[in-house]
């Protein structure tokens, strides 16, 4: 008998008895209780076996016996092996004891999260199998939790080890779209033979299956995905149409996928595939048309929502729409002046409108800069319609009192003014409404932070000396002066930021 063999003191014959063991526990289709449960034991004494070769055959016969177990109804002895096989995979010190684990322990809902989280162990070769050998035969993604979907694209394509990122890419462009697509994996795992012609419908699942709202944000894995995505399906980059119809209904899903597109032949590989992009992007006057249609839905909904305080997933979408598009817009050539006044028109307009979201605002300033020039005159233009915009936000405060004299407390004369316009009312004609007040004093609070945000935007955008700019240096003097000395602490704090970007363009005279 070999199982007597399993105690030597020589590894060798540890080694070779083992590894007998577990090729024939892998052929057999059945195996006698008595001599199964002898096995099982023998194999189980192996696992600590100081030697790392003897364990990588215990648990490979272990794992087979896990699988017949389960079938074969022994619950209870069942779930006390797994267990154990369980913290081998989770605390074995050699690398090729658990990558064994990881491939041949069965696939059911106990073993799952722990063979998953391989994908953060610590060798190379083991995460790589995970996401190259067992993740492609595991089934439709679509099972998978959307937060596990999402930690097991970032971690793979952000390892450090470059087969592992390759390994995850071709997961994400082959299988999972192919599960999208309807196509099922193989027995063995292999795709081949099974590549589905390029099927937008598919891919925009696959995008909304990856929660592209929240994953397609600046830094977001969505980003790297749709990388290996477009440069492991050539198929997909030539059969790819954008056409009026996908324009006119754009989703949050269909406007990252024209973004990924767009950055892919435009920004990455050193514009290899420019003319790729030339060929399926819309012109500048196309796309400011589709951005004022959207822009202006956007701006629908937020003050439909802040009257019913509903629709905030819409709204949430819209502005992913949004800043899709202006994202776009930043790659564009402005060289076409009927497309560069057009957009520049839309950008003035939509840059005054207060309710604009923050990070829309951020990026309407950086379009503007792109579209008007980077030579002087053109960053000379900027700041002047900028800061236009900044007065016309300013202007939607509702009362007589000046940025200073209602904030800051700061002008004698504002104050002066409002002293006279309270005597001259009588108190009895209008009546205090403390939650009115209330109201209005935070409304001036936000259009003041609003005010703050665009020039903080325009200045991480100009590049030429303060004092040479005399827009910079009346905005400094006006407005970011004002808001150091307000008692309000978010006011202070952000003019502390602009204030320390006036101070980075004129260095000499701070």
């Amino acid at each position: 008998m070999v199982v007597p063999l399993l105690a030597s003191k020589d590894k060798i014959v540890r080694y070779r008895s083992t590894q007998l063991l577990a090729h024939l526990v892998n052929s057999l289709d059945s195996i006698d209780d008595e001599v199964f449960r002898l096995v099982r034991t023998g194999l189980l004494k192996r696992i600590r076996d100081k030697e790392a070769t003897v364990r990588v055959q215990a648990v490979l016969g272990l794992a087979r016996l896990v699988g017949d177990e389960s079938e074969g109804g022994l619950e209870d002895s069942s779930a006390a092996l797994l267990e154990k096989l369980l913290d081998i995979l989770q605390n074995d010190a050699t690398a090729d004891v658990r990558k064994t684990l990881l491939i041949n322990l069965p696939l059911i809902p106990t073993t799952l999260p722990y063979l998953l989280e391989r994908a953060r162990d610590l060798d190379a070769a083991t995460r790589r199998a995970l996401y190259s050998r067992l993740l492609p035969t595991l089934g439709d993604f679509r099972h998978l939790s959307l937060s596990m979907r999402e930690k097991l694209l970032r971690w793979g394509l952000r390892d450090r080890d470059e087969n592992v990122r390759k390994a995850t890419g071709k997961l994400f462009y082959e299988r999972w779209i192919e599960d999208c697509a309807g196509n099922k994996p193989s027995a063995e795992g292999n795709t081949m033979g099974q590549i589905s012609a390029p099927n937008t419908s598919a891919l925009l699942e696959l995008l909304e299956r990856i929660d592209a709202v929240n994953s397609g944000m600046e830094g977001g894995v969505a980003h790297e995905a749709m990388r290996a995505f477009w440069e492991g399906r050539p198929d997909y980059r030539e059969e790819i149409v954008f056409d009026e119809d996908f324009w006119q209904g754009l989703t949050a899903e269909s406007a990252f996928l024209a973004r990924s597109f767009n950055d892919f032949c435009r920004v990455e590989n050193e514009s290899k595939y420019g003319s790729l992009a030339d060929d399926k992007m819309p012109e500048v006057t196309a796309l400011a048309y589709f951005l004022g249609k959207y822009s202006g839905a956007l701006l629908a909904k937020l003050k439909q929502a802040s009257a019913s305080g509903e629709n905030e997933e819409e709204t949430m979408e819209l502005e992913f729409v949004v800043e899709q598009l202006l994202q776009i817009a930043l790659t564009l050539d402005y060289s076409d002046e009927v497309g560069r006044r057009k957009m520049f028109a839309l950008l003035r307009e939509n840059l005054a409108i207060p309710e604009l979201p923050e990070l829309c605002t951020k990026l309407h300033v950086e379009v503007l800069r792109s579209v008007c020039g980077p030579e002087a005159a053109g960053e000379s233009e900027f700041c002047s319609v900028v800061l236009e915009a900044v007065a016309e936000v300013h202007d939607a405060i509702a009362t007589e009192d000046s940025f200073v004299s209602a904030r800051s407390e700061l002008s004698d004369d504002g104050s002066s003014r409002a002293s006279r316009d309270r005597s001259m009312t009588p108190a009895s004609d209008v009546p205090f409404d403390k939650e009115k007040a209330k109201a209005k004093v935070l409304r001036e609070i936000m259009i003041n932070m609003k005010c703050l945000h665009i020039a903080q935007c325009m200045l991480q955008n100009v590049e030429g000396n303060l004092q040479q700019n005399m827009h910079l240096v009346t905005m400094l003097n006006n407005l970011v002066v004002p808001a150091v000395r307000s008692h309000e602490a978010p006011i202070r704090e952000r003019g502390l930021e602009c204030l320390g970007l006036c101070c980075l363009l004129d260095k000499v005279g701070f």
